[in-house]
């Protein structure tokens, strides 16, 4: 045998760094005004639940069951190794924001300020802003829809969990929460079943009588745990006290302050079939009671009728016998304002869009929004979020925008919620964060630096050591780490999703938008060019496109419903090298074809000749090629019938791949996790202990012999040394949020997880560097070389295998030695 050391300092001639001097030069560029929705679609909003749903109905029960599962293994000290009990960092961004459903603010004390995200949970500041903590992370469901402070006493807070809006993410809920220390306990008091709390009403007289508003499972027709629920015992027993029907909830509920017994409440036909989604029906209509629940009645002089998507309310405290109710039309935007000013027994239209409020004002997904405030301190002034926000000083008679162009980022796109702190100053919650004003919208200022970034995709720059990047929901591509925690650098707009930092092109990268759209960013100049593919029908692309970088080969692989192939990337054009791989080809299918569609792509280590594809509705396929033609072969086998989440191929043995699949169903606990050995011939499921949750992303440790692998759920970070049989959860103070994807920065020991609700996440992996034992070389391994240490460091020590050649490729498959050994 031959042994060869290299010392630091030639490998260190094999690595290039990149210090990004031009990023002034980027954050100077203009992002370009993508909105994040199709505006007509509800597909987008859906695309969590459809990717666990597929080939059935979302199951709520197993959903909830399973994070209660993980629950117990963060609690579980069995559940964690020795080098699995630290804290995971958070690296950011604080600067980026994400989106926010719910606003309180202390009575006495406007400082003190509640802020409920989408999916992040419930945070807290006591210094108006410049400093706010996380005060409901030890829950498991950390959708918030509403927070309410009694109004007797401001220390208790009753929370609805579930997202009201759910735009985009995991919006179920438990029920509702109290704590009686401002946040510090908690405790679930009731309505588990519910699904989604829209409002809370606390009667100022006796705070043990509350009113709660629900949506319901919307993945489901039931007969119950819908509409508007009461307690007198301060939520020791409820009772349903309004029901509509079994595809509907009620969304907005308000109480008229001078009497606790008169509410008024707004219907809304809401329902997530199997890849049908429903926003609008007869059910929109505003109920009133007058009799504290016991009776109610449907207000219908003035109001529009048939068919209606959301409805907002707003009461007057000065004078509670005037109210507003905006309307969202079935064609999704809103169709006007109507005021009554005795207690809804008359209605007139305000005829707004005469008076300046565009009719696009809602941008075509007015169920996303669909509220309507009045100011306490001024009730001549009326709002009406959306995609901007629109203010009206005359009671509705005419209207302006009182926000900036949401495309400049001043103040970010789709607002949701409103404190007033006075006449002319409050404050809004939007998809990008929280904003305040004090001069009517003249000016406004960012309040919050909370890292609750939905990240679908992440990359570690590994020219660039330390920086990672993402893409997210409705904040486009960014890049930074903890140490720019508030200075996150904006690189791309729209939504974003997968981003990829080239190494053979220091600078280059490449940035994706929602339905297919890639842009290639140039090393140079760091322009940008569109290289989308041009996707026509039958052919059909995901929200979330796959696609692959060959640098070696210079070649870009989309998947839509075929494999298109750009040679001379990103200079060459699209032709399409496989059929439709998707069931569509198959005959009929489990809803919708345009649901049908490539998810996953990979390349095995140093073979530009063969391809893993995974798709939608459960298949998957190697391609493999010969001269310039691709042969697919199903591979499939074992593989359950489900939504394919992950394909990654082994970087350490050829013809090692990795799947990883969603999906909640009835008495199916299972994790969904496989390995195959021989290209896919055969599979073997190492989920083992996992919980049955979905695996989002799969994360193979370069070196280690396959034994050293990460997973990514939908709660938390699993990890196993020995190749899974034995699983364990990872680290400590990890909210539990939906783990997307994962990465790992070798430079700096760093295990990278980007979440879909609370940003990005680190954990210190330097253990990983003595866990391998130079003596453990298999020299049988159908391979020309060993070596030791694995990741590499200062030094490194190579074993030829044979006598012939020597080749080193790096840890994505790229040859950068090759030389003959004499």
């Amino acid at each position: 045998m031959k042994y060869l050391l290299l010392t630091s300092l030639a490998i260190g001639a094999l690595i290039v760094t990149y210090n990004n001097s031009s990023s002034e030069e980027i954050v100077a560029q203009e992002i370009e005004p993508i909105h994040e929705e199709d505006p007509k679609s509800l597909d987008p909003n859906n695309l969590w639940h459809d990717i666990r749903s597929y080939p059935s109905t979302f199951d709520q029960a197993q959903y909830v069951q399973r994070l209660q599962e993980v629950v117990y293994d963060v609690q579980n000290p069995d559940f964690k190794a020795p080098d699995l009990t630290q804290s995971w960092m958070q690296e950011g961004p604080g600067n980026i924001g994400g989106r926010f459903n719910a606003l309180a603010i202390s009575p006495t004390d406007q400082d003190i300020i509640y802020a409920g995200s989408a999916n992040g949970g419930i945070f807290k500041t006591t210094d108006g802003g410049t400093t706010w903590n996380p005060i409901f992370d030890d829950q498991a469901y950390l959708a918030i829809g509403e927070i309410e402070l009694d109004p007797n006493d401001e220390n208790t807070i009753y929370v609805g969990t579930g997202d009201k809006n759910f735009g985009g993410g995991s919006h179920l809920g438990n029920g509702v929460y109290r704590s009686s220390d401002a946040g510090t306990t908690w405790t679930q008091i009731g309505l588990e079943e519910t699904a989604i709390i829209t409002e809370i009403a606390i009667d100022p007289t006796d705070s043990d009588r509350i009113f709660v508003s629900t949506l319901g499972n919307t993945y489901e027709k039931t007969p119950d745990n819908r509409g508007i629920y009461r307690t007198i015992d301060g939520g020791t027993t409820w009772q349903n006290v309004l029901f509509i029907s079994d595809s509907s909830g009620v969304i907005d509920l308000v109480m008229d302050p001078s009497n606790s017994d008169i509410l008024y409440a707004t219907g809304y036909n809401r329902i997530n079939l199997p890849f049908q989604a429903k926003v609008t029906g007869p059910d929109a209509k505003i109920y009133k009671t007058i009799d504290g629940g016991d009776n109610w009645s449907v207000l219908s002089n003035g109001l529009p009728t048939g068919d209606q998507s959301r409805i907002g309310l707003a009461i007057s405290d000065a004078v509670p016998t005037t109210l507003y109710a905006s309307y969202t039309g079935t064609a999704l935007d809103i169709v006007d304002i109507y005021k009554t000013t005795d207690g809804g027994a008359n209605w007139a239209p305000l005829n707004v869009h005469a008076g300046g409020l565009p009719t696009d004002a809602q941008g075509g997904f007015g169920w996303y929004f669909g509220e309507v405030y009045l100011n306490p301190y001024d009730n001549a002034q009326l709002m009406v979020p959306g995609v901007e926000m629109h203010k009206s000083q005359d009671g509705g008679s005419t209207w302006t925008q009182n926000v900036p162009n949401w495309w400049d980022y001043t103040v970010h796109a789709d607002k949701h919620a409103i404190v007033y702190l006075n006449a002319t100053s409050y404050i809004i919650a939007t998809d990008g964060g929280l904003y305040k004003t004090i001069n009517n919208g003249t000016s406004w200022t960012d309040i919050e630096n909370i890292p609750v970034t939905q990240f679908y995709h992440i990359d570690v720059d590994k020219l660039n050591p330390g920086i990672y990047g993402g893409g997210a929901q409705d904040n486009g591509s960014m890049s930074g780490n903890a140490t720019l925690f508030n200075l996150w650098e904006r690189l791309y707009g729209g939504d974003g999703f997968r981003i990829s930092f080239l190494e053979d092109d220091p600078g280059g990268a490449y940035y994706e938008t929602q339905n297919g759209g890639l842009t290639y960013q140039n090393s140079i100049t760091f322009d940008v060019q569109d290289v989308s593919p041009n996707i026509n029908a039958p052919d059909r692309v995901a929200w979330d496109m796959p696609y692959y970088i060959n640098e070696t080969t210079a070649e870009l692989f989309v998947g839509s419903s075929e494999i298109h192939q750009m040679d001379a990337a990103p200079y060459g054009f699209y032709n399409s090298i496989s059929p439709d791989l998707t069931r569509v080809a198959m005959g009929p299918v489990v809803g919708e074809d345009k649901r049908h569609y490539i998810t996953e792509i990979d390349q095995p280590l140093g073979d530009d000749d063969k391809m893993y594809v995974g798709t939608s509705d459960g298949l998957m396929w190697r391609g493999d090629r010969t001269g310039s033609v691709w042969s697919w072969t199903d591979i499939t086998g074992i593989l359950p019938n489900r939504y394919c989440t992950a394909v990654r191929s082994s970087p350490n043995f050829a013809n090692t791949v990795y799947a990883g699949f969603s999906g909640y169903k009835y008495n199916e606990e299972v994790s969904y996790l496989y390995k195959s050995s021989d290209d896919g011939a055969t599979w073997v499921d190492i989920s083992a202990n996992l919980p049955g949750i979905t695996v989002n992303d799969i994360l193979i440790v370069p070196g280690y012999d396959d034994d050293y692998l990460f997973a990514a759920l939908d709660g938390g970070v699993y990890f196993t040394e020995d190749g899974g049989v034995n699983w364990n959860y990872v680290g400590m103070d990890l909210p539990l949020a939906t783990i997307s994807e994962l990465d790992i920065d070798l430079d700096n020991k760093k295990l990278i997880a980007g979440t879909y609700s609370r940003s990005m996440w680190s954990y210190d992996v330097s253990w990983l560097d003595e866990a391998v034992d130079p003596s453990s070389f298999d020299e049988s391994e159908n391979t020309i070389l060993n070596f030791y240490p694995n990741p590499v460091h200062d030094l490194v020590y190579f074993k030829a295998v044979n006598d012939e050649k020597l080749e080193i490729f790096d840890v994505n498959g790229r040859l950068v030695i090759s030389k003959t050994i004499l």
